[in-house]
């Protein structure tokens, strides 16, 4: 068998360096959302969760009625 040579024969300290300048440069250009628009969104989610889990129970009550109706 024959050894796979490293990707890159930079040390390992320098290849890290470089990743987290990369990461902090990629990371400042970002557009983060506003506190504002972050609480509409988490809003807007846990209403839509809520509604969602009150169709599933339902969809699930339903499905229990007709097997029993049809078991019995």
């Amino acid at each position: 068998m024959s050894q796979k040579e490293p990707a890159s024969k930079e040390p390992l300290l320098k290849r890290t360096v470089k990743f987290i300048h990369e990461v902090r440069k990629e990371v400042s250009q970002v557009v983060w959302p506003t506190r504002r628009d972050a609480g509409i969104t988490t809003i807007i989610v846990c209403i839509f969760a809520s509604l969602m889990s009150l169709y599933l129970l339902l969809v699930d009550q339903s499905v229990l009625y007709l097997v029993q109706a049809i078991m019995n």
